[in-house]
């Protein structure tokens, strides 16, 4: 008789796809974006400017191997209507909990449940010189729609973990003006294990527009798009990598991140949504 954990991997493996199937069918009945809101996505094939310098990658990838590493971003600007008077915090907030909460993570959260039947992560996080004495969220209805879990939160089971977070002054709001060099607010989520052949990041990211953007990401004036950003809208970031943190060579054969740039760009409109719904 085969032992339960290889039996449960048996039968995922065998249901899955046809549960996959029927979730991607029932996610596009329920689109989350209308296709005119969908086609402002921007994507690419490498991480944002600020996130190609967050000190989090040396967490994740110690030895930065030139080739052991996949990554990805995707872009959209919400206007000042669209995010109402949110702040950056709620912003991050709703699309953590619209990303980890949403139609298309459901298998994921599934099988993630599956294996917490067993007392165990499908995927343990953790990294060198990182406590993992965190608070525990266990469940994506657990996340808060106003407030981001604090660095070091153990997300789903010790699945994921919050490698950092940071908010960003905003002027006349609190008296300070952006931080560093390209400021804004963000969250990053971090995933497998440095000591391991696998590990990567999530990185969420608000940046204030100012008045002289129009909303769909068009300068009509300014260089930096930050002055008068009371009046203007916001760019919401993900940027994601993952990388073999042991060896030059990337953790999965090249088909899957074909796979993960779809699953990435659901995930990322499922985030979005949530921050649009009132």
């Amino acid at each position: 008789m085969a032992p339960r954990p290889l039996l449960l991997l048996t039968t995922l493996s065998l249901a899955l796809p046809a549960a996959g199937a029927l979730l991607l069918s029932t996610y596009l009945y329920n689109y989350p974006l209308s296709a005119s809101k969908s086609r402002t996505i921007k994507t690419s094939s490498s991480l944002s400017p600020t996130s190609s310098t967050s000190p989090s990658l040396k967490i994740i990838n110690p030895h930065a191997y030139p080739q052991n590493s996949s990554t990805d971003s995707r872009l959209i600007i919400l206007s000042k209507s669209e995010i109402r008077n949110l702040t950056d915090e709620e912003i991050l907030a709703r699309f953590l909990g619209g990303f980890f909460g949403g139609w298309i993570f459901m298998p994921e959260k599934g099988i993630i449940s599956l294996f917490q039947v067993f007392g165990r992560p499908m995927i343990t996080v953790g990294f060198t010189g990182v406590p993992m004495n965190g608070k525990r969220i266990l469940s994506p209805s657990a996340l808060e729609r106003e407030k981001l879990p604090e660095k070091g939160t153990v997300l789903l089971g010790g699945n994921f973990m919050v490698l950092d977070a940071q908010l960003k002054g905003r002027g006349e709001e609190d008296g300070e003006g952006w931080e560093g060099e390209g400021g804004g607010s963000f969250v990053e989520v971090g995933f497998g294990d440095d000591r391991r052949g696998f590990a990567g990041m999530h990185r969420f990211e608000v940046l204030r527009l100012s008045n002289s953007t129009d909303g769909k990401g068009e300068e009509v004036g300014g260089e930096d798009g930050r002055e008068g950003e009371e009046g203007g809208g916001v760019q919401l970031w993900y940027s994601s990598i993952s990388c073999n943190p042991r060896e030059n060579k990337l953790p999965f054969p090249k088909w899957v991140f074909g796979f993960h740039e779809f699953y990435a760009q659901c995930l990322f409109r499922d985030g979005v949504r949530e921050v649009l719904r009132n």
